[in-house]
């Protein structure tokens, strides 16, 4: 969703396609609404529906959700942190930084479950001797 969000951006900011469907989203008066607006939106409503549900077929669904949502915040992350818009400037590059970490992150998680529950199960066995 990361390299899409990007894809577009760019589209939209090189006018690639000049009569195509992506525009920026720019209200009646004027205001333009980034894809971090969009993003916090999906975090909120995720993180309630999480909280909300206890139907395991949910949640992967949530997770889907979540996950884009996170690419949405994710990828104007120098927007959010200098409070400017450095999208396309030199900062701009601080996004990607973010990306690419909370894709590490994600990775390490996926191939080292197995070894971290087996450490937890290792730990808790351990602290009932």
């Amino acid at each position: 969703m990361f390299g899409v969000l990007r894809a577009i951006t760019a589209i939209i900011h090189f006018e690639l396609f000049p009569h195509g469907p992506f525009r920026y989203v720019i209200t009646r008066s004027g205001l333009h609404i980034h894809h971090l607006f969009w993003g916090v939106l999906l975090l909120m409503v995720t993180g309630f529906a999480a909280l909300a549900t206890r139907d395991e077929a949910w949640h992967l669904r949530i997770a889907i959700v979540f996950g884009i949502a996170l690419a949405l915040t994710l990828d104007e992350f120098a927007m959010w942190l200098r409070l400017a818009d450095v999208y396309w400037s030199p900062e701009g590059v601080e996004s990607l930084k973010a990306g690419a970490f909370a894709a590490a992150l994600l990775g390490v998680y996926a191939f080292g479950e197995p070894f971290f529950r087996a450490v937890l199960k290792d730990v808790t066995a351990a602290r009932r001797r």
